[in-house]
């Protein structure tokens, strides 16, 4: 291209993305509103509208509103503001507001930012509120700086049992707070849901309770809290983002704090000891609305979290395969390999290859070598392509893989001595690695939140690398072992990496890989999942002979279906699959409807996964299933009616992908539908029309 066509491009495109952003900006004015009057804080956008008595910055909720249903929760009897830091000044001072139109990323959703800086005594406190215009939510979170005057704030004080004749109110709770909110009336019911990671040692990750609310206060630990209220039909959703509990800086030992009075959220995950003269990152939250339907506020919980990060379908939609599955470790880790799975991942239609750990000159304790040590702290020069594995580097594979439409992903680990001090250092190798090889898929792996600055340097790091690469690299967070990021914590950065199972140690089933996603889907959306199918002809007798959920009873095209409104892991090395036609169909025709599916809310449907039932999911717009995905276990029933909320009467199932399921709708009540398959172990992804 000449030069004088090539300035007229550019300018061009510059001209595209001015129109561009003005055009989100008039939308976003048009949509959301944030106004100080008076002493009265309005925040709303077309969904919800919230109220907050201004109080000197240090909010206090006085109105919670869906703007769909127009139902309302009042509070004007409130009198408690959000934060509590026991010990300091209680009286807000020098308060100031700020709004602004923001972008996390260059290539993010746009949203309103209310930025609220006031201080107690000498203590900074500047509390950030999102609103994004898709979502009935909105984000707080917290940051500190300065001085504080108490020398703890988590105190963990459990008030004893009083005779129930004493009648006064229950006393503020003694650790810190940073969210409350009142009951508006009686009768009450909440969810709490509290989750595990650390995945190679288990594999429950889900825990639902339930709490009728009582005088005394319960506390209980969780990242995810549904209220509901079926006189009024109106429910509200919180999410206390930040890792797991066990994961949290300066835990108090609950999350939650419950009685008839209302729900306050506890844990900043900041000490006194954390606080210096830069602002200190603390855990937040996010509060929505809907109504007392739990589908409802799981439906509106997924879809103010695919806010946080925009699912762009060339960055984060991949079909990805990993050679750690098959247990070589790194022993057939060099560039002959390497190109074998780059022509097997384009036959089958893989997207992306990812070279795990063993590329690298420092080889890490889990080498299959004898000379690996590395693991904790790593040079520069460890991160360099093995010499001897790649004596030509990554350029034979990197020609190899963009003749064929692949692309390359690589694992890292950063240094984690003392506490990540060396994070600005990780971030130009993985920078330097975008833009010299165009890698845009890092699985990142050995992160432990071992004391706030671990996590303050690690956040350091991934934002650097997607402020220097305009937002374009995805991050595999790997929540195996550890102390990690969990999965609402981190969000902005990409996706994760859920769990590693082998048929070499037979534990491997693909129904319990199907239930750890069918229950993670109610709160977090199936997009940011990497969910792994294996070579099921490997290790048969490492299970039982009459087992009949062993891996090699079960057709590959089923196992991989599994994984389909997720990120699709192929957890396996490539090269050793006898039989891919199958597999290159099903890619061919998924990749269609791929992005379909990971726009929309994917929601669970029929029965739990325990490898004997009918089960699958809803992938919804607009609160209406448009995709439904169906899986027949190994159930002794050819056919089943399941429920299926807002089905449109009409709907007419056009089957995508599987060939025996069918399905036939209810004409009283077009919710339930019969669904037939006279093979066990079978599906089918329908685009219900």
């Amino acid at each position: 291209m000449s030069p004088k066509k090539n300035i007229l491009c550019c300018l061009f495109y510059f001209g595209l993305t001015i129109s561009s952003t003005v055009i989100g900006q008039q939308k976003l004015a048009s949509e959301v509103s944030a106004v100080l009057q008076n002493d009265t804080l309005y925040l709303q956008n077309k969904l919800v509208a919230f109220t907050y008595l201004w109080n000197h910055g240090n909010l206090i909720l006085k109105e919670a509103k869906d703007n769909r249903t127009l139902q309302k929760l009042d509070f004007t009897n409130h009198k408690m503001p959000d934060m509590y830091l026991p010990g300091e000044e209680q009286e807000s001072t020098n308060a100031t507001i700020k709004i602004t139109d923001q972008r996390r990323f260059p290539n993010e959703h746009l949203h309103k930012e209310v930025a609220i800086h006031f201080t107690l005594g000498t203590l900074e406190i500047k509390h950030i509120i999102k609103i994004y215009p898709e979502a009935s939510a909105l984000s707080h979170t917290y940051f500190c700086k300065g001085k504080a005057k108490n020398k703890q704030w988590v105190v963990d004080q459990e008030a004893g049992l009083g005779m129930i004749e004493k009648n006064e109110e229950a006393e503020i709770s003694s650790s810190e707070r940073i969210a409350m909110i009142p009951f508006d009336g009686p009768h009450w019911k909440t969810n709490i849901v509290s989750f595990k990671e650390a995945t190679d040692y288990n594999d429950n990750l889900v825990f639902e309770k339930e709490i009728l609310p009582y005088r005394k206060k319960v506390s209980m630990q969780g990242n995810v809290l549904m209220a509901t209220q079926q006189q009024k039909d109106i429910g509200f959703f919180l999410i206390k983002e930040a890792p797991i509990d066990y994961s949290q800086q300066h835990y108090p030992g609950y999350d939650f704090q419950i009685d008839q009075a209302g729900i306050t959220i506890h844990g900043i995950g900041i000490s006194p000891q954390d606080i210096h003269e830069e602002w200190v990152q603390g855990y937040g939250y996010a509060m929505g609305l809907a109504t007392s339907d739990l589908t409802a506020l799981h439906y509106a919980a997924l879809q103010y979290q695919k806010q946080l990060r925009k699912h762009i379908p060339e960055r984060d939609g991949m079909i990805l395969s990993n050679t750690w599955g098959d247990r070589s470790k790194d022993s057939r880790m060099n560039a002959a390999f390497i190109l074998k799975e780059i022509e097997q991942a384009a036959a089958i239609g893989i997207t992306h290859v990812q070279l795990d750990d063993g590329w690298q000159t420092g080889l890490s304790r889990n080498s299959a070598s004898k000379a690996g040590q590395k693991w904790d702290d790593w040079s520069a020069a460890d991160w360099q392509p093995h010499p001897e594995r790649f004596p030509e580097g990554f350029k034979p594979i990197l020609a190899a893989a963009n003749k064929k439409n692949v692309e390359i992903c690589l694992w890292f680990n950063p240094s984690k001595a003392n506490s990540y001090a060396l994070w600005e250092r990780d971030a130009d190798i993985l920078i330097s690695y975008y833009k010299k090889y165009r890698i845009k898929v890092f699985k990142i792996d050995g992160m432990s939140f071992a004391d706030k600055q671990s996590e303050i340097n690690l956040r350091k790091l991934f934002t650097k690398v997607m402020i220097e690469t305009q937002g374009n690299v995805t991050f595999n967070m790997d929540v195996t072992a550890g102390h990690r990021v969990g999965y609402h914590y981190f969000n902005e950065f990409g996706n994760v990496f859920l769990e590693n199972r082998y048929t070499d140690w037979a534990n491997y089933y693909p129904h319990r890989t199907l239930r750890n996603l069918w229950q993670l889907a109610r709160y977090v959306p199936a997009e940011r999942l990497q969910i792994e199918f294996l070579n099921n002809t490997r290790n048969p007798h490492k299970y039982r002979e009459d087992d009949v959920l062993a891996p090699e009873k079960i057709p590959l095209s089923y196992t991989s279906a599994i994984t389909l409104v997720a990120q699709p892991l192929a957890w396996m090395e490539l090269s050793n699959l006898a039989k891919t036609e199958e597999l290159k169909d099903q890619f061919t025709r998924y990749k269609k409807v791929s992005e379909k599916l990971h726009s929309s809310v994917v929601l669970p449907i029929g029965q739990e996964p325990s490898g004997f039932s009918w089960t699958g999911f809803a992938a919804c717009q607009s609160h209406e299933p448009t995709y439904v995905l169906l899986y027949r276990e190994h159930t002794q029933n050819d056919s089943v009616t399941l429920h299926i909320p807002k089905l449109k009467k009409s709907a007419i199932p056009n089957c995508i992908l599987g060939d025996t399921i069918s399905i036939l709708q209810d004409n009283n009540d077009p919710s339930r539908i019969k669904i037939n398959s006279p093979k066990q172990f079978s599906y089918g992804l329908f685009l219900m029309e």
